[in-house]
């Protein structure tokens, strides 16, 4: 692999969700992978409105970071690296982080109204997974990738999120965050593309 072809904004958010993910589970539970409670990650960075409105920002990008479930860690790791292989050197490192940034942050927004207190904190790198993937399902259906390579990772990073939705939300509809992160990452990609600030 070229040093043009290292995905090296992929490769620091992949290894700050692994480490903060697991130093954060570590620290409540005293074990890397023993089950939490999503109230217990507020003081690590899970977020509400009033967070927001107190001006605690730096829990939009440390939220995406931390996770109730450990593998369900692991999984969103994968997705990133995998998504980031393929698209980060096409979009170039700021706009792929960007990406991940706003529809991460504002997914996880959104998901803070859809769960009754306490357990509405906003976590976890779900939704800044489904606005990267959405970007590349647009460049995909635009043939800026290609190949069976692209078209497994998009399955693998979209499908079972919204299949979970479907089998275990309370009205079998997907969740708001994902819904929102997912019209992100199709939004702002094509506003990019528009303004020329993508690189192919």
């Amino acid at each position: 692999m070229t040093k043009r072809c290292i995905p090296y904004a992929t490769l620091i958010l992949v290894l700050c969700t692994v480490v903060v993910s697991l130093g954060v589970n570590f620290q409540i539970s005293g074990s890397l992978f023993a089950k939490i409670n999503i109230t217990e990650l507020e003081p690590f960075g899970g977020f509400t409105y009033k967070h927001i409105l107190d001006l605690e920002l730096w829990r939009l990008v440390v939220s995406q970071f931390i996770h109730v479930m450990q593998f369900h860690m692991i999984y969103n790791v994968l997705s990133l690296f995998a998504l980031g292989y393929l698209l980060e050197r096409k979009l170039g490192s700021s706009v792929f982080l960007v990406i991940w940034f706003i529809s991460g942050s504002i997914g996880t927004f959104a998901s803070t109204f859809t769960v009754p207190e306490p357990w509405n904190l906003g976590t976890g790198g779900s939704q800044a997974i489904l606005g990267l993937a959405a970007a590349g399902l647009l460049m995909y259906l635009k043939r800026q990738i290609e190949g069976k390579l692209a078209l497994g990772v998009l399955i693998l990073t979209i499908g079972p999120a919204f299949a979970l939705d479907l089998i275990f939300s309370e009205y079998h509809l997907p969740k708001v965050g994902h819904v929102v992160s997912f019209s992100l990452g199709v939004i702002l990609l094509y506003g990019f593309q528009q303004r020329g600030k993508t690189c192919y």
